[in-house]
């Protein structure tokens, strides 16, 4: 009788499944799965031990072939199945551990889901009037990914000043979607020239780049970028907002 033959007859005694095998003697459960794909003339001594202790075996028994297991360790219980598992065909005891395995799961304790916590990073350099810092290499922590956080935000930063408001308030949170597609209108962080900076974008039919400020009190802060300047404008994303902000009227 293989060892794997008996180990069947000895799990199905006690009820247990691979996986219970593995939490009630600490072997680890791929090991215990190895020993049916890969065999167990090479399995450590420790594990084949660990399981002739755990059924209160010899380990000659366990690891002889030759040797016939029988119910005589157990306890009458358990013997009495063993016997009746033994007196199976190999389609029977197939049959049998799928009943038992679907038995004891529906039978099992249901256990509290738990939800695995996702955090993005909020970079620590505030955004004065626009500046932020989403660049690799910045200083960051990590927040919870919450509710509140929109499902397509990527990082966050901080906002400091009040050339976005009232859209963004001077101190607020801003979530990202890291991207560099952009339409007329959406709100973005951008690397200007050596400075970041969040602005409301737009794009003339030349490549001429405009980034605006929301609060036209601070129109000052505005930028042009032509397509000749040579400066250097990269996107680190779109700011996730509820809306798009209108874009200011020409002049104003």
């Amino acid at each position: 009788m293989r060892l794997t033959e008996k180990l069947d007859a000895l799990m199905a005694a006690r009820g247990l499944t691979r996986g219970k095998l593995a939490a009630q003697t600490g072997i680890p459960y791929n090991t215990i799965v190895g020993l049916y794909t890969k065999g167990y003339s090479r399995a450590k001594l420790s594990t084949l031990k660990g399981l002739a202790d755990y059924f209160g075996i010899t380990l000659d028994l366990l690891c002889d072939d030759e040797a016939e297991l029988s119910g005589e360790r157990l306890q009458p219980e358990g013997a009495e199945v063993l016997e009746k598992y033994l007196s199976l065909s190999p389609k029977g005891r197939r049959v049998a551990d799928t009943v038992i395995e679907g038995i004891l799961e529906m039978e099992a304790p249901e256990q509290p889901e738990l939800k695995a916590v996702e955090y993005i990073r909020e970079y620590v350099t505030p955004a004065a009037a626009g500046i932020a810092s989403p660049a690799l290499g910045e200083d960051y922590v990590l927040i919870p990914r919450e509710s509140d956080v929109p499902s397509a935000a990527d990082f966050a930063v901080r906002i400091s000043g009040n050339s976005m408001e009232p859209v963004i308030a001077d101190g607020s949170r801003v979530y990202v979607s890291r991207t560099t597609e952009l339409g007329d209108g959406d709100v973005g962080i951008f690397f200007v020239d050596g400075d970041m900076k969040c602005k409301q974008y737009c794009e003339d039919n030349y490549g001429n780049i405009y980034l605006f400020s929301i609060n036209r009190a601070r129109k000052d802060a505005d930028m042009t970028i032509m397509a000749s300047s040579g400066i250097t404008v990269f996107c680190f994303g779109k700011v996730l907002l509820p809306h798009r902000p209108a874009l200011p009227q020409h002049g104003r």
